[in-house]
């Protein structure tokens, strides 16, 4: 039955927006726009579900516009992004000289791979959105790695590679040079994005951070986690992005010290 969009749903079709406009702006060579919108889709997303749930839960369509919204935003512009970025840095006098044989190792043409890899991981983002659909077991944690941390830490590997929003913390030149040497070897990237996909598709417990109540007890993944990020955000900048992913993915190991997550 036709009704009126709700407020989630118009957020979540601002998120969709965001996804679209970032794909079409990297393809005309606007990356650092392109980039930032798709950290603005990652706000929406936040908020629309922060929204649904503020006027008594969500709706089945709002349900699968949030996906469709997240295959967009997180599975389709942030693999484009490494496909454009990966055959641009092929090759770059700008990767540091240890790892500029990376990307034609026995002088195989490194486009191949990294088409792979960026179709890799728009078909597991599309796998792990689906499966989270039907997933009754994910309602207050995650079972495998959201598409929207993917998502980010691609994006940011690509504005680190090019020293975007970098800041000047310790062994930042390092973290800026990983960027490079990671999109500029082909087999790298796909090796690393058969890692996060099958992370993606995986049943790793990992929390939702979300808060049910804003005390210690229950809470210390989360808070822990969200110290961990700003102290590195201030450090490093951008390219925190894809070190508080690590941080999270180890969660289950450092947050079974305070027993039951929330």
């Amino acid at each position: 039955m036709a009704r009126l969009p709700r407020f989630p749903d118009l957020l979540t079709t601002a998120n969709l927006a965001c996804g679209a406009g970032s794909i079409l702006l990297a393809s005309q060579g606007q990356l650092t726009v392109a980039c930032w919108l798709v950290f603005a889709g990652a706000l929406f997303d936040v908020f629309d579900g922060l929204s649904a749930r503020a006027l008594g839960g969500g709706s089945p369509l709002g349900a699968q516009l949030d996906s469709l919204a997240d295959m967009v935003t997180f599975g389709v512009a942030p693999a484009f992004m490494v496909f454009q970025q990966g055959t641009m840095w092929a090759g770059s006098t700008m990767v540091p000289e240890a790892f500029q044989h990376l990307p034609y190792p026995n002088g195989r043409n490194p486009l191949w791979p990294t088409l792979t890899a960026a179709l890799v991981l728009v078909i597991a983002s599309c796998w792990r959105l689906a499966k989270f659909n039907l997933d009754t077991r994910q309602t207050s944690g995650f079972l495998g790695l959201p598409t929207p941390a993917n998502g980010l830490f691609w994006v940011s590997i690509v504005m680190g590679s090019h020293a975007i929003a970098v800041h000047p913390g310790p062994y930042s030149d390092l973290l800026v040079s990983g960027a490079r040497a990671l999109l500029s070897g082909p087999y790298i990237l796909l090796g690393l994005s058969f890692l996060l996909s099958a992370l993606m598709l995986s049943e790793l417990p990992l929390p939702s951070l979300k808060f049910k109540h804003f005390r210690w007890q229950g809470n210390q993944v989360i808070y822990l986690l969200g110290g961990i990020g700003l102290v590195l955000v201030v450090l490093y900048g951008i390219l925190a992005v894809p070190l508080i992913m690590f941080v999270y993915i180890l969660s289950p190991l450092w947050g079974s010290v305070f027993g039951k997550e929330v």
